[in-house]
């Protein structure tokens, strides 16, 4: 019997529909995943992130710049200050710019590798490949993984969702604490794949002089050798490990101005110092990471066995020293935010 031509017809427009409309399952995604992880060359992302966790929400605009292997640019402005900081990663290290002090410190690290960032690609990524147990939804135009949160210095962060459009670039991330309340939260609204960059767009000169200018307000803040070395006003912070008490507090004279020192002891003893910023580069051999205070960005070094954790905020340069936890220590550094000075 001969069949109708018009019968193939529907037969292969049903398998067509069938092929078309088919949709991914997580496995079949989190394989597509782990290959553009791997073969990754290079993307530029744009959002904001919300961060939650002090008594008010805390917005910056993160822009990102990534190039195979390893080059990254991170730069976060503080939409509150109008201030920016740089994460910077090159051939010559990780560095922690400042562009508006002209400040730059420069150190060891397998950042971000070693502590992942919610404004990373790669970072959520791997959070998706890693997690054996990650849930899965699927909707019209985006893909939703719940997944634990991989950010090793900040223990309070339990879980992550994240949201994927259909082409698998982020769209959304809440990340959330152990009572699912979300404590950051990152917005993109911008992701470009295959990027290019300029010859130097990761070199350190570049980025430390990427700032058009100055405001009036950070000049009047800042007046550079002429500020430092007026006196300190120094701030106590707001929290203090118990059993530890502040012991001695003095201020001393140095080549490039005065130093105020508070010695803590007790049962977790520190020292927390305080100085006017100097326009300085400043290079250990140590190995460290950024560290994300909220407020700004710091740096976290081991040397000679104790924990050193630098910042700038407010016209002020911060050093805490001591045998304490990473989590004592950024809740130390966080408390001298808004407090009054001395």
């Amino acid at each position: 019997m001969r069949r109708k031509p018009w019968i193939y017809l529907i037969i292969l427009a049903i398998a067509t529909s069938l092929v078309g409309c088919g949709v991914k399952d997580a496995n079949e995604i989190v394989s597509d995943l782990s290959k553009r992880s791997e073969e990754l060359e290079s993307y530029i992302s744009h959002g904001k992130m919300t961060i939650h966790t002090g008594q008010e929400p805390l917005e910056y605009d993160v822009e990102v710049w990534y190039k195979k292997p390893h080059f990254y640019r991170v730069a976060l402005k503080n939409l509150k200050k109008d201030i920016v900081q740089i994460l910077l990663k090159n051939d010559d290290g990780v560095y922690v710019l400042t562009p508006h002090l002209k400040k730059s410190f420069r150190f060891q690290s397998d950042w971000p590798a070693s502590s992942g960032q919610v404004y990373l690609y790669q970072t959520l990524l791997s959070s998706i490949v890693d997690d054996q147990q990650r849930q899965f939804q699927t909707g019209k135009k985006e893909y939703l993984f719940e997944v634990a949160a991989k950010y090793s210095l900040n223990q309070n962060l339990k879980t992550q969702r994240i949201w994927l459009d259909e082409n698998l670039y982020p769209k959304k991330v809440d990340v959330l604490n152990e009572d699912n309340e979300v404590m950051v939260n990152m917005v993109f609204d911008r992701f470009k794949a295959n990027a290019s960059f300029d010859k130097d767009a990761f070199e350190m000169q570049r980025n430390l002089n990427s700032l058009p200018g100055k405001s009036e307000q950070t000049m009047g803040k800042l007046q550079g050798a002429e500020r430092s070395k007026e006196s300190v006003e120094a701030v106590t912070p707001g929290y203090i490990p118990s059993g530890s008490r502040l012991v001695d507090e003095q201020t001393i004279q140095t080549p490039d101005g005065p130093v105020a020192i508070m010695r803590f002891k007790g049962d977790q003893s520190f020292t927390l110092t305080q100085r006017h910023p100097q326009a300085i580069e400043a290079s250990v051999t140590a190995f460290g990471q950024p560290v994300d205070l909220g407020q700004t960005v710091g740096v976290l070094l081991e040397i000679a066995g104790k924990k050193r954790l630098t910042w700038t905020d407010n016209g002020t340069d911060f050093e805490l020293l001591g045998n304490l936890s990473t989590e004592e220590m950024k809740q130390i550094a966080k408390s001298v935010f808004e407090q009054p000075l001395k």
